[in-house]
Formats: C-alpha cells, structure tokens, sequence
C-alpha cells in the first residue's frame, strides 16, 4: 500500500513516529502539501493498486476525487444521527436535540453542540444562549468559503463532566490500540488504557461501526463508559496509540 502523508498539518510525535514506521517498513509513501480551496496537492502523483491518506479532510477529499483505495475511511456513515440509532445509551449525548443550527431553540444556561456530521464545519463547544447567540449570528453571515450553513445539522445537549477521554482504533471490527488522551481538564498523552475500556471499546465495535477503519473516542462520565464520538481515523490525532500497530492492521488489509 502507498502512504501519502500531509506534511503541513500534524504536529505531534505520533506523525514523526509514522514516518519512522513506514521507512523501516520500507512501505512506499509520499510527503504532500495541500493546496488550500480545493487546489490539489504538492507534488501532484500518480498512483496505482492501494492508497491510503493520512492528513486533512481537504487531502481525504482529494483522495476520493483520485478515485484511490482505499484513500480515506469516510462516508456518510459519520454522523451523530446514525451512532444513535446504532449505539442508543451508550452513546455519551443520547438525549441530545437535533436539529438545523438556525432552529436551534433558545435554552436557559450552558449548553454543549456538535455538528452531526465528521467534517469539522465547528469544534463541538460548551457555550451560553448569548454567546451562542452571537456566534451563529457571525458565522451566518460569512462568505461562500464558510464551512457552517443555516442548513448545518447539529446536536445540542446539556453539558457533561467528563473525567477521561480515550482514542482506540478499530480496523475490520478489531480495536488494535488505544490512548488515553485527557484526564478531567487536563490534556495528557498516555499509551495505558485499562482493559476494561478495551473491552467496551470492542464491544462497540462489535454492535456497529461506520467503516473498516475508524478513531472510536471513549469518554468516562460519573465512573461510566460511553462513546463519545467517532472520527475519520486518517485525520484523527495519534495522541500516544501504537502508531506501528494501526500501520500493520491498514497493511493487513484487503481490497
């Protein structure tokens, strides 16, 4: 398989740990840059037989664009409507509100919203009516290169403590590594993951998933377990998961 790697964006260790693994793999692989605005990538290529991208959603949709297999694990399935209809209670905002941003209902004190979907239209926030309020107003009002519409789906729920927070991969319905990534309010990097967060994560895993590979982020809340969201694994942080691992599960694949 052909790793192509976006060179611009990742600043954490587990990207230099990436390209140790694919050199020592002798695994062949590209550096790229993206080209802001839908402008490609730098330098253009040409590939045959497996691809896979390891960068932005602008380098994933590139990917699509070159028809390359399996370029980015992303579909339609990536959305908060679906995880609930898969997951129910174990889904850390089951009870949350969807609807578009423009409908979101004024609501008394603090509020967490997300949008539905894995495209990084906004960061998922706690956030006040007022400043809310404003924010909406603001984005609204943007040119035609805004990520965000009156149309966007968002979720919107109260607010959670959430006391760890955990990113485990799933390839092929197999979780292969994990990390824990926040500890109450502060951010860690930590390769330990108890086993019994292993265990829920591959029980999750087994009841349903939106692709053959996938970041599962796990979230614990008054001492329970919950997913907290699932992301594109190609754009997904590496926090402190045994990047080695997640190479030879992708390598391993079949297409």
């Amino acid at each position: 398989m052909h790793w192509v790697v976006q060179s611009n964006l990742f600043n954490e260790q587990g990207f230099h740990t990436l390209m140790d693994v694919l050199a020592h793999g002798a695994i062949p692989h590209t550096l790229v840059k993206v080209i802001p605005f839908g402008g490609g990538i730098e330098p253009s290529l040409t590939l045959s037989g497996p691809v896979v991208v390891m960068g932005s959603l602008s380098l994933t949709r590139h990917a699509r664009a070159q028809g390359w297999t399996p370029g980015a694990f992303i579909n339609d399935h990536f959305d908060y409507r679906l995880w609930r209809k898969h997951l129910g209670r174990h889904l850390l905002n089951a009870d949350a509100t969807v609807c578009r941003l423009a409908d979101v209902p004024e609501r008394e004190g603090r509020f967490f919203i997300r949008p539905c979907l894995d495209d990084k239209s906004f960061s998922g926030m706690v956030t006040s009516w007022e400043a809310f309020a404003k924010w909406r107003e603001q984005v609204l009002a943007l040119d035609t290169y805004a990520t965000v519409s009156a149309d966007t789906w968002v979720a919107v729920s109260a607010p959670r403590a959430i006391q760890r927070e955990y990113r485990m991969v799933v390839v092929d319905g197999r979780v292969i590594t994990g990390s824990l990534y926040k500890l109450g309010d502060r951010v860690l990097a930590s390769s330990e993951v108890e086993p019994e967060v292993h265990a829920f994560a591959q029980r999750m895993a087994d009841t349903w998933g939106p692709d053959r590979a996938y970041a599962l982020d796990v979230f614990m809340h008054e001492g329970e377990l919950y997913v907290g969201e699932i992301n594109n694994l190609n754009s997904a942080g590496f926090y402190a998961y045994d990047v080695g691992k997640m190479v030879a599960a992708v390598e391993a694949m079949r297409f």
